[in-house]
């Protein structure tokens, strides 16, 4: 949200925009719930500009916004928007796919999934980043924000192979891992996340 009048944001090279929830081109979220501001934040990590108070990590970078995820619900289609998002990356030439989502759980327990599915090659949004990977995309992931939870590890899709996809873990200034932050390993046993980020008192853009 705010992408093209927010003054971090404004400036960004934003070569084009998609809403695969909505099945439009504006990927502002209307529905979301208030203060729901992940998209933004994430984005302002990477894209941020603002002269004198803030700068993000590739400021100077082409970037494609695509939104994948409803936030006032979580349903399976959401990794099949993933996938088409993906898609669609992979159409307009993305050479890195930056995504901060993930899936374990769903409103319809019956479609759950369970710990023995993160194995990278079992969920559906798993089998979709698997595919863009072998596009030649450069896949980053968070790790999931499972650490201080009954389920604790990593979710897909987070369980894909470190060469096909880098999951990031949360650490805080000082390198300590997040409380939050889920843990490895993966379903098969593969050592994750693949590295850590600060992702605690993080400057972003609100």
């Amino acid at each position: 949200n705010h992408y093209a009048t927010h003054a971090a944001l404004q400036g960004a090279d934003v070569l084009a925009t998609r809403d695969f929830v909505r099945g439009v081109d504006d990927p502002t979220d209307l529905s979301a719930i208030a203060g729901f501001r992940h998209g933004t934040e994430t984005f302002s990590c990477i894209a941020g500009n603002q002269p004198g108070r803030y700068v993000g990590a590739a400021p100077g970078a082409t970037f494609l916004l695509g939104r994948t995820e409803d936030s006032i619900s979580e349903a399976r289609i959401e990794m099949v928007y993933w996938g088409m998002g993906a898609e669609w990356a992979d159409s307009a030439g993305a050479d890195v796919i930056s995504s901060s989502l993930g899936y374990m759980t769903f409103d319809a327990p019956e479609t759950s999934y369970v710990y023995a599915d993160m194995d990278g090659r079992t969920t559906v949004v798993s089998r979709a980043a698997e595919i863009a990977a072998g596009k030649g995309i450069l896949l980053v992931n968070s790790a999931g924000n499972e650490g201080d939870k009954t389920w604790h590890y990593i979710i897909a899709p987070a369980d894909l192979h470190g060469d096909s996809l880098i999951a990031a873990a949360a650490v805080d200034a000082a390198g300590a891992v997040a409380a939050f932050s889920a843990y490895g390993p993966s379903a098969d046993g593969r050592g994750k996340p693949d590295l850590a980020a600060q992702g605690v008192a993080t400057w972003v853009a609100l």
